[in-house]
């Protein structure tokens, strides 16, 4: 049996050796945030973080469990975040709400969170870059989703960057990140979009033809009446795919010819591929 003092020491090695890399990262990011200071690109990339997660998942040998991997570098990566710029994440809800406690779990602990009372001031401190992004709740179990959010994805020039969801099963409460930037395609992305339909019968069934013939899988499905009384209705529809490749394969094309209006409200990586 080896002796607990050896191990230790051996630790210790492990941790000085740890450190020292962990430094030399920091490095290379305080420089990165340089660069992407002085070219005007988004701190946060969630499709570079996601490409990064899956790939440490997939190189690993074990014996750490990939959320184990996954909860170490989301630290690390909020401590790089944090050295690249003044990254400020505004959520909806006091410390401690939901919305919040999404946030922590995606952006970790070394950002600086600003705790906004309603979903409208969420979106305000983005879109008035008072906030890098922004956390607002989409669907909750229990209450369904969250038409504040909705509504204010109808009217706002801001993307969804990258969506959250807690809880270990299907029912856990789903989260938006917005931003003021369109991610770049990964391998396994989905796109939200906004369909304006009239209010008639028959109109949703003939405004999502093109996803049937076109074969993209929808995963998510809302509706709301517009604002600003005009009667028509509001249709939130999540598509497999970035909206590079809807685009190409014509699904934008085709949606315009049965709605009012068609709006690309953003392209993120898809929480399970």
């Amino acid at each position: 049996m080896n002796d607990l003092p050896g191990l230790r020491t051996r630790i210790d090695a492990l941790d000085t050796e740890l450190l020292r890399l962990l430094n030399e990262r920091a490095t290379l990011a305080r420089e990165i945030g340089v660069i992407k200071t002085r070219e005007d690109l988004p701190i946060y990339s969630p499709d570079r973080e996601m490409k990064l997660l899956r790939s440490l998942v997939e190189r690993s040998n074990g014996p750490l469990r990939p959320e184990s991997i996954r909860a170490i570098y989301r630290e690390i990566m909020s401590a790089s975040l944090a050295l690249e710029n003044d990254v400020v994440i505004a959520s909806f809800g006091s410390p401690g709400s939901p919305s919040h406690r999404a946030a922590l779990g995606k952006f970790g602990s070394s950002v600086r969170y600003q705790n906004l009372s309603t979903v409208v001031e969420v979106f305000g401190a983005v879109s008035k870059n008072q906030a890098d992004c922004g956390v607002v709740p989409l669907e909750d179990p229990e209450a369904g989703f969250s038409m504040a959010t909705f509504d204010e994805l109808s009217d706002t020039d801001l993307a969804v960057c990258a969506e959250i969801e807690t809880g270990e099963s299907e029912e856990g409460a789903r989260f938006l990140v917005i931003g003021r930037h369109v991610n770049s395609p990964t391998d396994a992305d989905a796109t939200l979009l906004m369909l304006r339909l009239d209010d008639r019968p028959g109109a949703l069934v003939t405004a999502l033809e093109p996803f049937r013939q076109l074969q993209v899988n929808l995963s998510q499905f809302a509706s709301r009446p517009a604002r600003k009384g005009s009667g028509d209705l509001l249709f939130f529809v999540q598509a497999e795919g970035h909206r590079n490749h809807l685009q190409e394969a014509g699904l934008l094309r085709e949606l315009s010819k049965n709605c009012r209006s068609v709006k690309i409200l953003g392209s993120f990586p898809r929480i399970r591929p």
